[in-house]
């Protein structure tokens, strides 16, 4: 580990330099949306897997991330639906194989099994299970598949009513039945109850809901659980640090003296669609949450004070973190957290533009950062909600200059930039990245993905 980064600082004056800089930031974004597209196509289905499989990276050594895992590919296959150039025999596999997985057997005996391999049989080595975020993710992608489908006049609709609806089922039963247990969260290092895990279950369930409203299910069981995962959802916030804790009830795993995590700001991205404000990108307690992170990892890596103003800050998924992308030493910045807040900026915005915006003093702080700005309500049409809409949009798209600064000049782009020099580390091409700059560009062109 100490060869590398004494390498790495070596020729930092050699790879430490603006990717693309010739090439303005819009221009840059169409460019890079076709890179990660086709990228994300290279990681599914690639030789010698089972139709369906969407590989977390092609990377198979230091580390081996050639796997599915359920969180991931259902992420990736959400972003996937919501765009037209997607080819809806890619979407069948994947809900083909997932089907199938929801029926092999595993170690945990459960649906929350994390990963699996490149034929479709379970991982059954050591691991952080159950994962109880994945059949929530997987049930949120499938059931934008079956509007997708039946909003476009797909030509097989029974087996969408035969088949797929009852796997969404499946996965919402379980839902509904475990949400309150203990469960590893989405980084797989902490046992315990997690804040992203409730929030997509709750998303999960209340898009169930809708999805049966016209017909005769019965889904007062959802009802029922995402009335109680909500009020759980809302001990979350401590009044004492204001901000959002990541986990409760910690039983195993890595400590987080800070309660703070990107996967607070995720779980909002993930959940705006239902526009509801509950813990919505603009809603008070996210923005504080915000805030307190982004402000938590400025001092923490040093590449933020060695880069331009003209980027935005590098942003990891928690300050405690010590896994560096091939093995424990000290967390670097990765690549889809530092999309969130690109995505999670323009969300917001989006919000204020129909609602306008309250600065009071849980969400002072956010609003300080960006300008002078007194609290009060401003509506839509005031002013001063407008300046602040375009300062928001201009710190908003530094965080997308900071992924165009720190990817490789082909457009690739990998988990984590070193922390010292930006150099990026971690398994190469990391299909969430990807997924999560095409969520974060289509925010900023204001087509919310479900």
């Amino acid at each position: 580990m100490f060869t590398r980064y004494l390498l790495l600082l070596l020729f930092a004056p050699l790879i430490y330099y603006p990717v693309q800089g010739d090439i303005d930031l819009d221009q840059w974004i169409s460019k890079q949306h076709k890179t990660s597209f086709e990228t994300i196509l290279d990681n599914i289905n690639p030789p010698g897997t089972k139709r369906g499989f969407f590989a977390a990276s092609l990377s198979t050594h230091q580390p081996d991330y050639f796997y599915t895992w359920t969180r991931d590919s259902a992420l990736v296959a959400r972003v996937l639906t919501s765009l037209q150039e997607t080819n809806d025999t890619l979407l069948h596999d994947y809900v083909d194989f997932q089907m199938d997985v929801q029926n092999t057997s595993t170690r945990c005996n459960c649906l929350g099994e994390p990963k699996f391999n490149k034929d479709g049989s379970s991982f059954k080595g050591t691991w952080g299970r159950p994962q109880n975020d994945g059949p929530a993710e997987r049930a949120i992608t499938f059931l934008l598949i079956a509007n997708r489908w039946l909003d476009n006049g797909y030509k097989d609709t029974p087996w969408i009513h035969d088949t797929l609806v009852p796997a969404i089922i499946r996965d919402l039963n379980y839902i509904s039945k475990v949400w309150y247990q203990p469960s590893f969260d989405l980084w797989e290092e902490v046992l315990g109850t997690h804040f992203f895990t409730l929030m997509v279950m709750r998303k999960a369930l209340l898009d169930g809901i809708d999805f049966f409203k016209l017909s005769n299910r019965n889904v007062e069981e959802y009802k029922l659980a995402s009335h109680l995962i909500g009020k759980r959802i809302e001990t979350f916030w401590s009044e004492q640090h204001n901000y959002i804790m990541a986990t409760q009830n910690v039983q195993n795993g890595v400590q987080k003296p800070s309660g703070l995590d990107v996967s607070t700001l995720l779980a909002a991205n993930i959940i705006a669609s239902r526009n509801d404000g509950f813990f919505t990108p603009g809603s008070d307690k996210m923005l504080a949450t915000v805030v307190a992170l982004e402000e938590s990892f400025e001092p923490l890596y040093p590449i933020n004070s060695q880069q331009s103003d003209a980027l935005g800050t590098c942003i990891g998924r928690y300050p405690e973190d010590i896994y560096d992308g091939y093995d424990t030493s000290v967390g670097n910045p990765w690549f889809l957290a530092t999309a969130a807040y690109t995505e999670l900026y323009y969300l917001a915005i989006a919000e204020w533009e129909k609602l306008g915006v309250s600065v009071n003093s849980i969400n002072r702080r956010f609003f300080q950062r960006i300008m002078q700005v007194d609290d009060g309500y401003y509506s839509p049409e005031s002013a001063t909600l407008k300046e602040i809409i375009k300062k928001t949009t201009h710190a908003a798209d530094k965080f997308l200059k900071t992924i165009q600064f720190h990817q490789a000049r082909n457009g690739s782009m990998s988990e984590q930039y070193d922390r010292y020099i930006g150099f990026m580390a971690g398994a190469r091409d990391l299909t969430w990245s990807h997924a999560a700059f095409i969520t974060a560009s289509k925010a900023k062109d204001s087509h919310l993905i479900q």
